[in-house]
């Protein structure tokens, strides 16, 4: 989604495939790794679990779960190094410092929502970031304006404002979930939770309106494009907000479970709805992003999604 947001279509490959094995990685090192530093805890919580079973060592899960970590900078890193531009593997080291963050020391704090959140954000970017060559190395000596072709760091307002808007709509679903089976639940963060997802969705409806850049070849959105995605993004909000208000006002573990549950898994419908706005001509591109749905729910029969 982001890499077709700077570049209008999945094209070259050669760049696109490292960026996406890179973010699988870092992925699967964020579970694996979340489950190590969860050890002690699901011991006596969840001792079914592959570690606390016996079934993989915690040794073994440590190994591999740093090892895809360091192995998606690497790719990452020297992709970008590639298309000539540092912003990818600094985009990934950030990422990176982010899923260790959330899976150590901040994962019980107040903080944890925000620092997923920031995850999704960097993974964004991260795909956008090849798009840049040497135009975040002139940033830095440009003269005003601060932001010349409506861009920053290289990369395009657009690319930003769609970034920052579903990594707070990640951060939303997570601060819901953050305690999900206990019968009691603070009013207080539900409510915050509620208020973010809300603004999240406002600002990625309202992403449309972002300024972009003059320039022949950058993405330029129609009154048409406007039109549409507006109408899908509110169709889906209230989809969303629907369950996600039920779980604030109730206060129920099914009620925020199924919260969290519709926000993960419309995630792909809005970035499908994204992919529509940058390359609306080839609308193969949302289709077969769309139809990711497909896995999500046969594998939701066996894996929960919270």
């Amino acid at each position: 989604m982001a890499y077709l947001l700077v570049n209008q279509s999945w094209t070259p490959v050669t760049t696109l495939l490292p960026l996406i094995v890179a973010s699988a990685m870092m992925y699967l090192a964020g579970m694996i790794l979340n489950d190590v530093f969860d050890y002690e805890v699901d011991l006596q919580e969840r001792p079914s679990r592959p570690l606390t079973s016996g079934a993989i060592s915690k040794s073994q899960a440590t190994l591999v779960g740093f090892t895809l970590l360091i192995a998606g900078v690497i790719v990452a890193s020297l992709c970008g190094a590639v298309a000539g531009t540092w912003l990818t593997g600094f985009f990934a080291i950030l990422l990176a410092s982010c899923i260790l963050l959330y899976d150590g020391p901040l994962k019980r704090t107040i903080l944890a929502p925000f620092v997923m959140g920031g995850c999704r954000t960097l993974n964004i970017l991260m795909g956008a970031s090849t798009f840049v060559s040497l135009a975040a190395n002139d940033i830095a000596q440009a003269s005003p304006p601060l932001l010349p072709h409506n861009e920053f760091l290289g990369l395009p307002l657009l690319v930003w404002w769609v970034a920052i808007a579903i990594g707070g709509l990640i951060s939303g679903a997570t601060l819901l979930g953050k305690k999900e089976a206990a019968q009691e639940q603070p009013r207080g963060p539900m409510i915050l939770a509620g208020v973010i997802v809300l603004a999240s969705l406002t600002g990625l409806a309202l992403s449309v309106y972002c300024p972009t850049s003059p320039a022949a070849e950058a993405l330029q959105i129609s009154e048409t494009q406007r039109t549409i995605f507006l109408m899908f993004i509110g169709f889906m909000s209230l989809t969303i907000l629907r369950r996600v208000f039920a779980a604030v006002a109730t206060l129920k573990p099914k009620a925020i479970q199924l919260g969290v549950v519709s926000v993960l898994r419309s995630l792909i419908i809005l970035d499908a709805a994204v992919c529509y706005l940058a390359a609306p001509h080839q609308i193969s591109y949302a289709l077969v992003v769309l139809s990711l749905l497909i896995p999500t729910f046969l594998l939701g029969r066996y894996f929960a999604s919270t």
